[in-house]
């Protein structure tokens, strides 16, 4: 898909919805979803890309049945729009980490890098909820954390199980996802990232995928997923987590972090530290010993 006719969906909204409404976005079928601070304040301008017109109303669902009075539908003429796309994304830097695309390398040698491209999967480093996790891996990185075995449940990208294997050399790392094409993807992007003899990503269903048996217990589960599915999970993780571990939890409101925490601290582990950031909350918890 190089040269083609395209419709784009542009709308303005407040800084604290950005990451809402891109995902709804996606789930109601855009290719690509860009975000722009406009002059500093605290609007956001959006960029939604769609092969097909999208309708009004199902725009309008993004939005719980009224879509803002700004919002515009354009069909767009044919140009090579995946190529100007990639040049419009200029490489991520997250903590200590910048995310780059094979189109942009980095520059900055005191980074770390980890190439994503675009694909099926979610884990780009945009989002506020990858950026949490990426931060707190290397928090703990920089605190100097130990960890022999990590496992990022429902990797999406592998951007987090990267992330773990570039700041932990020696550790060995699983990632498994429920969706076949974001496990291809994943497997493409540890090759790509040079860490495939330390990342195996499994397809599989939650903590059921035989591997994660095979790998306990983890010194390090990170899981950025939403809150239902973690709330669910907690029994498993903390079944599954070393004495002493640690568990990064991300996918989450603000206002469903207590929820959450109650659920994981009911299976023996306690908060450590939340940070909230652009109305997601990245949660790390211990297991008690």
């Amino acid at each position: 898909m190089s040269e083609s006719t395209f419709w784009q969906v542009t709308l303005t909204v407040d800084r604290s919805e950005v990451d809402v409404i891109d995902d709804a976005l996606s789930e109601a079928g855009a290719l690509s979803v860009s975000s722009f601070e406009e002059g500093g304040g605290p609007l956001w301008r959006i960029a939604a890309l769609f092969a097909d017109e999208p309708s009004l109303g199902d725009l309008a669902a993004c939005f719980g049945g009224d879509a803002p009075a700004d919002l515009t539908i354009e069909h767009l003429p044919e140009r090579d729009w995946v190529s100007e796309n990639l040049a419009g994304f200029p490489p991520i830097v997250v903590a200590g980490f910048c995310i780059h695309g094979s189109h942009a390398r980095p520059t900055d040698k005191s980074l770390t890098p980890i190439r994503i491209d675009a694909g099926p999967a979610f884990g780009s480093g945009e989002h506020a909820t990858t950026e949490g996790c990426l931060v707190a891996i290397d928090r703990l990185a920089a605190d100097g954390r130990r960890v022999t075995r990590a496992l990022d449940m429902g990797c999406g990208s592998g951007i987090l199980a990267i992330a773990i294997a570039k700041r932990w050399p020696g550790a060995r790392v699983l990632g498994v996802d429920i969706d076949a094409p974001s496990v291809r993807f994943a497997q493409e992007a540890v090759a790509a990232n040079g860490v495939a003899a330390h990342v195996s990503i499994v397809e599989g269903d939650g903590y059921r995928a035989p591997e994660v048996a095979r790998w306990r217990p983890f010194d390090l589960i990170v899981a950025n997923i939403l809150s239902r599915p973690l709330i669910e999970m907690a029994p498993d993780l903390a079944r599954h987590a070393a004495s002493g571990g640690t568990a990064i939890l991300s996918g989450l409101l603000v206002d469903q972090a207590a929820q959450v925490i109650a659920a994981h601290e009911k299976q023996g582990l306690a908060l450590v530290r939340r940070a909230d950031l652009r109305g997601w909350a990245t949660l790390e918890m211990a297991l008690r010993v």
